[in-house]
C-alpha cells in the first residue's frame, strides 16, 4: 500500500524538541494540512537552515498519527542519520 501524499506542504512546530521526543505540537491549525496518516516528513532546523539539505541534522521521520495539530512521530525512520535536539522548523 503507498502512502498518502501533500506535496510541498511545510509547518512549523510550537517550540524545540529533543532528540527522544515522539511527539510534536505544530502551530495552531497545521495538522489539517497534512495528509492522512502514516506518512514519512522531512524534520529541520529552518531556524538555522532555509533547506533541509544544508542541515547536518536533519531527519526523516514517520508520522504515524494526527490528533488536532499534535504529531506522533517515529524518529530517524529512514537513518542514516540519528534523531537529534531541533529547534522550531
Amino acid at each position: 500500500m503507498l502512502d498518502t501524499v501533500a506535496k510541498l506542504v511545510k509547518v512549523t512546530v510550537s517550540t524545540g524538541y529533543g532528540a527522544s521526543d515522539t511527539t510534536i505540537v505544530l502551530a495552531s491549525g497545521q495538522g489539517a494540512l497534512l495528509p492522512a496518516t502514516s506518512f514519512n516528513a522531512t524534520y529541520w532546523n529552518s531556524t538555522d537552515y532555509p533547506d533541509p539539505s544544508d542541515d547536518p541534522n536533519s531527519e526523516i521521520v514517520r508520522v504515524t498519527a494526527i490528533t488536532g495539530d499534535t504529531l506522533t512521530i517515529t524518529r530517524a525512520a529512514e537513518g542514516p542519520r540519528s534523531a537529534s535536539t531541533k529547534n522550531r522548523s
